[in-house]
């Protein structure tokens, strides 16, 4: 009887965390792929399944000393929705960073199509993983973790990131910390610093253009 009440008890906790791991992704389809309300499977055509949004992309000046970004998921590419992946398409001139930041909801697959660019993230022990990539290199940033790329170089970087979710979700650090009105005491006790440190910060961040991604 113990047996099968410790067999029971593992199984319930097997059907737990496989149920955790569903809720914490991306909806399973039972179809092929989800049609629109409103719309009819049968009138999709090749132009529902295609993003042009990357063709001829280029860097916008007015974005340093940040990255200039494409995205492609949820809320430009219907034909995603459930299917689990999306895409940014990054062009980085020399001198330009995506900020620390991180996705919460999948990890992050780096593709490097032109020039050279450094990256990197943190994991949970707190251990920096850095790596300086070229033309065809991939690297892969686990979900949820802090990460950046950096152009230290004399050339312009252009790279895609691949995801595992249509809607990965992306907190800046820079914003979260200094643009979203947490209260100046709990920043000035966080990091051991004065008042007047965090609103240099907080003015540094107010002249930000765009989210990392």
């Amino acid at each position: 009887m113990a047996k099968v009440q410790v067999l029971a008890s593992l199984l319930l906790a097997i059907f737990c965390l496989q149920s955790l791991q569903v809720f914490g992704s991306d909806p399973e389809l039972t179809s092929d792929f989800k049609v629109p309300d409103g719309e009819n499977a049968t009138a999709l055509d090749g132009n529902f399944f295609t993003f042009p949004g990357f063709r001829n992309f280029t860097a916008n000046p007015s974005d340093a000393p940040l990255v200039t970004t494409m995205r492609a998921d949820l809320s430009n590419f219907a034909a995603l929705d459930g299917l689990g992946i999306s895409s940014t398409l990054v062009v980085a001139p020399p001198g330009t960073v995506n900020p620390p930041h991180v996705h919460p909801r999948a990890s992050e697959l780096v593709f490097v199509l032109e020039g050279t660019v450094d990256i990197g993230f943190v994991d949970t022990t707190n251990t920096l993983r850095t790596q300086t990539l070229k033309e065809g290199d991939l690297f892969i940033v686990p979900r949820g973790l802090v990460h950046f790329q950096f152009n230290n170089y004399q050339t312009t970087a252009k790279f895609l990131n691949s995801f595992s979710s249509a809607s990965p979700g992306v907190a800046r650090l820079p914003t979260t910390l200094f643009g979203t009105g947490i209260a100046d005491a709990v920043l000035i006790k966080s990091f051991g610093v004065t008042a007047d440190v965090i609103d240099k910060l907080q003015e540094a961040e107010g002249a930000g253009t765009q989210p990392g991604y």
